[in-house]
């Protein structure tokens, strides 16, 4: 695996297996019947940012997948990552120091760490199983990520530094996308334990754990806001993924997009502010940020040919 530690500009004016849940329902998206503009939506700019946001991306149709990180302040892009595997599901820590994704380098995909901006990559956890979705802690000290050890996916954590996982969740059920509440007490995560994908949260340990959403609809991954008093995630309810806001305290939901495409991969801004995430339809692939205060969207990046997985750190 090389890395790379390079940079260029961009001007802003341009405007599962459950392993890849985002490349299946883009795909189950776009062989609906129903006709997909190819022209994609107007969105404005996005000026207001300012942290890093990690990304994977194909820069050309049929390529692997790299991890890329723009800073969003000034618009400039670093490449980490050049592979002739597929490098996915970037996590940032919150400090942006180091990023921690999964890489099928050795056949199957297992979790990496690298320190930024251009440290080598040390590799955390190697089982034999498909090991993704790696997120970390708020204080850096965890990872929590799924992986099929079992036969199912499960959802498991360890300490980057060693190579003990825990695993949190057992059974013949589906356990995947974990991520972290904002003080490290809890994860929520995707289940499919009650017979369809719904969003779930537990203790930090694995243990109480509740559903939070209940519906026929197929719900992924859930990120909890900066200040824990909601969670973004993607719904299925028609043609496609949409994403959607819900209420910790009331459980009260909002929908937040209605796209001509499949919408995936929320991340928050570590100011609560925005929530960006991919949108994907036949005529491209784009990374948008949605303005809660003013529910606009901002056209962030849409250099490359598909995009999957995003992460925001300062």
């Amino acid at each position: 695996m090389k890395i790379m530690s390079y940079e260029f500009k961009i001007p802003w004016r341009l405007s599962f297996s459950l392993l890849f849940l985002i490349t299946l329902i883009a795909a189950c998206s776009q062989s609906q019947s129903e006709a997909i503009p190819t022209d994609m939506p107007g969105f404005e700019p996005f000026k207001k940012g300012d942290g890093k946001l990690a990304f994977a991306a194909q820069v050309k149709k049929g390529e692997m997948y790299d991890l890329f990180i723009v800073n969003l302040s000034t618009g400039s892009i670093f490449q980490i990552t050049e592979n002739t595997n597929a490098d996915i599901a970037p996590s940032m820590a919150f400090d942006g120091l180091k990023v921690a994704f999964s890489s099928d380098s050795l056949g199957t995909y297992d979790l990496y760490t690298l320190n930024l901006p251009d440290g080598e990559p040390g590799l955390a956890l190697v089982s034999g199983a498909d090991e993704t979705e790696p997120r970390f802690s708020p204080d850096g000290s965890l990872l929590a990520y799924q992986a099929n050890a079992f036969g199912d996916y499960d959802i498991f954590t360890i300490r980057p530094e060693e190579e003990t996982p825990v695993r949190l969740t057992e059974g013949d059920a589906q356990e995947t996308q974990p991520s972290w509440s904002p003080d490290g007490s809890q994860l929520v995560f995707v289940s499919n334990r009650d017979g369809d994908f719904e969003v779930f949260t537990m203790n930090a340990d694995g243990s109480d754990v509740r559903q939070i959403t209940d519906n026929e609809d197929y719900d992924a991954a859930p990120v909890w806001s900066p200040d824990g008093d909601s969670l973004a995630y993607i719904s299925k309810r028609g043609q496609r993924f949409q994403l959607y806001l819900l209420s910790m305290e009331t459980g009260e939901e909002k929908q937040l997009t209605e796209l001509p495409g499949t919408v995936h991969s929320p991340a928050w801004s570590p100011d609560g502010k925005f929530i960006a995430y991919i949108f994907d339809q036949e005529g491209g692939s784009q990374i948008i940020a949605y303005e809660l205060v003013t529910g606009e969207s901002y056209l962030v990046l849409d250099e490359y040919d598909k995009y999957a997985g995003l992460s925001w750190s300062e």
